[in-house]
């Protein structure tokens, strides 16, 4: 399956899928604000980050999941690396207060619960049990794999050699299996099919050119502007200034 990756793309999806208006207005709220906090971040791949967000969310709408976890997909990371510009670091009061007034409580807790969440160290089993009890915890996976799954779906984690895979996948194959059976049972079986069918095509090595690979592991900022040509804000003004000012002619 390739996945939408723009707003555009995820709007034809769901669409298709048969979400109504209102559905679809959620999510270009959602996903207004994401565009805000993550506009100069990238993946190690070094696809743009809102694309990944995208991407995220249209898994979940294929899945056919309620549209406050595809909002919660578009904003999955916004507790955890999105750029607020308040000075402050992860879920404060002042940032939940803010989300919840324009995505409303449900989604707005779904993003708290999922950055709330830790994945290192726990067996794919013990995971997939914890989401049979926890229909709260359930949610909060099925957005993980969502995640999950835009890394896979493109094959744009081949380009960051030094990024570890999730979950164990490619490199234990119990943990694997583990992680495909809890898709089927907590998703559906189409999902199961589509990560498989994505993991088989990793196992055949690189796609891409070796020129393209890099040597990041996690998500980066790019700083806007061109170095070579940066100027200080006084600097700026004064450039800004003087292409306003019209050259005067003499009369002859």
């Amino acid at each position: 399956m390739t996945l939408p990756q723009t707003n555009l793309q995820l709007f034809h999806l769901m669409n298709e899928l048969g979400f109504d208006v209102t559905s679809q207005q959620a999510v270009h709220r959602a996903y207004d604000i994401a565009k805000k906090l993550f506009g100069t971040c990238f993946r190690p791949c070094d696809k743009p980050f809102v694309c990944h967000l995208v991407g995220t969310a249209a898994a979940l709408a294929s899945w056919k999941q309620p549209v406050e976890l595809i909002n919660a997909g578009l904003l999955h990371s916004a507790y955890l690396f999105g750029d607020f510009q308040d000075g402050e670091k992860g879920s404060t009061l002042r940032r939940r207060h803010w989300l919840r007034d324009r995505m409303g409580a449900e989604t707005e807790d779904l993003v708290y619960r999922y950055t709330l969440s830790k994945w290192g160290n726990a067996q794919n089993t013990q995971l997939h049990h914890q989401a049979l009890a926890d229909p709260k915890f359930s949610e909060v996976f099925i957005i993980k794999m969502a995640d999950t799954y835009d890394e896979l779906a493109d094959y744009g984690i081949l380009l960051s050699p030094n990024k570890r895979y999730p979950f164990g996948l490619l490199v234990d194959e119990q943990e694997e299996q583990a992680l495909l059976a809890a898709i089927q049972d907590l998703i559906s079986e189409e999902a199961c099919r589509q990560f498989s069918t994505s993991l088989n095509y990793l196992r055949g090595g690189n796609v891409w050119p070796a020129g393209l690979q890099n040597e990041r592991s996690s998500f980066y900022r790019v700083r806007p502007g061109i170095d070579d040509l940066r100027r200080g804000r006084l600097n700026r003004r004064f450039v800004k200034l003087r292409s306003k000012i019209k050259p005067i002619t003499k009369a002859a």
